[in-house]
This record gives C-alpha cells, structure tokens and sequence, in this order.
C-alpha cells in the first residue's frame, strides 16, 4: 500500500493497519518460537529413543555438544538417569551439571582420554562414577546396572559438531547389540 492510499484513508485506518501487521508479526514470531522448542518431531541424535528394553529406555543425545544442551535433556527426564559420557578433549566444564546430575543422576559412566577430570567433578555428587574403555562396555555396564524404568543417557555435554554422528552411530550400534 503506497502513502497516497494510506493518507486517503485517514489516521484511523493507518493505526490499525500498523497494528495488524504488527500483529501478524508477533504471531508469526511466536509460532516459531514455538515448533523451534516443540519436540513432536523425533531428530536423529537428539534426544532419539533408541530402544526399550526390559523396560529401560536407551536415548541418544549425542548431539548435546556443550553443558548447556545436556542439561536441558536431563531436565526433561523425570526417572532416575544412568549417564554415559565420551570425553576426549577435555575442554569442557561441567560445573553447571552438578545439582541436576545431583538430582536425576544415580550412574555415571565414562570413557575417553579425559575421564579423570570428570570423575574429579563430579566425586560426591553422583553416588557411581564408573570408568570404561570405550561405547560397547559403557552400555553392557549400563544394561547389567539400569534398574525398571531407568534412562541410559548417552549425553557428552563437550566435543565438536563433527563427531555427533560418529558417536551416535557407536551408541545406537551398541545398544542395538544387546
């Protein structure tokens, strides 16, 4: 609509073709905000339902690169959490983990080249802090420990986009093995 038409219009309509497209912004943003935190779509390796097995449900958050990410997943999970972790690099800190692994945490089991410095975080803070040499004996350990209804976390919180797949195919692989 050109100014010509809008002045012929009078102020009364201005103001409320303003306020409807400012409207129809809101509503658009909103609607974005919303399917951008809805989870009715399952993705692969983020927070992927791998199996059910004897009623203990194997998810793959191996798309949970940083802190942050795996904790908004353990804080989706209302059963007790046996948490697997990858850690080769050993940047990350996991400080921001400690009251919600305090909470939901009952197992942590690690693997990689900086596992030392996850056991010295979270010493005291998750009853179970078991070291293991790679994916395959992290889920038998997990499957051998998991009681009914537990969650087998598979959630680094560190690495780089580029090993998600990688380690989300270990994951799925191994628990599809049992």
């Amino acid at each position: 609509m050109t100014i010509e038409l809008l002045a012929k219009q009078g102020a009364k309509k201005i103001y409320t073709n303003l306020a409807g497209r400012t409207y129809d912004e809101i509503m658009f943003r909103r609607k974005d905000l919303y399917y951008m935190f809805a989870t009715e779509k399952e993705e692969e390796n983020k927070r992927e339902l791998v199996a059910k097995i004897k009623d203990i449900n194997y998810i793959n958050d191996s798309c949970s690169i940083n802190p942050n990410i795996t904790w908004f997943t353990m804080e989706q999970i209302a059963n007790k959490i046996i948490w697997i972790v990858e850690d080769n690099e050993g940047k990350q800190d996991y400080t921001s983990l400690m009251n919600v692994s305090r909470e939901k945490v009952g197992v942590l089991i690690c693997y990689g080249e900086n596992i030392e410095a996850i056991r010295q975080t979270f010493q005291g803070i998750i009853p179970s802090i078991l070291p293991v040499n790679n994916v395959n004996e992290a889920v038998l350990l997990a499957e051998a420990v998991a009681q009914e209804k537990d969650i087998v976390l598979f959630s680094s919180a560190n690495g780089e986009p580029k090993d998600i797949e990688r380690r989300g195919i270990s994951y799925r692989k191994a628990v599809n093995n049992l």
